[in-house]
């Protein structure tokens, strides 16, 4: 079965700085990975980590490692749609 890890090259250090002309897609947590693997593949991005500091309750921060795709801004813009197409289609399976 294909895992997060198998997608993330094992050397690969957290995001921290923005690189000029790059961009991220930042996957929302649950993304089932075949999704990811296929935005990967089709779209030729690179995928990534970040840390994030987040909260649930005020005062109560944590920090969150997310996946991010990184690519070109067009390429980007059309992976995010692809995206949110997916999750709208999938959505509307509940519908019925």
């Amino acid at each position: 079965m294909l895992q997060i890890d198998d997608l993330l090259n094992e050397e690969e250090e957290s995001l921290e700085k923005p690189i000029e002309g790059l961009y991220d897609l930042v996957i929302p947590p649950g993304t089932p990975v075949t999704l990811i693997y296929e935005l990967i593949s089709e779209f030729d991005l690179e995928p990534h980590t970040k840390t994030v500091t987040t909260s649930v309750e005020e005062g109560e921060d944590f920090d969150m490692n997310l996946i991010v795709l990184r690519g070109d801004l067009e390429t980007v813009e059309r992976a995010n749609k692809y995206l949110l197409d997916v999750f709208d289609e999938r959505v509307r399976c509940f519908e019925d």
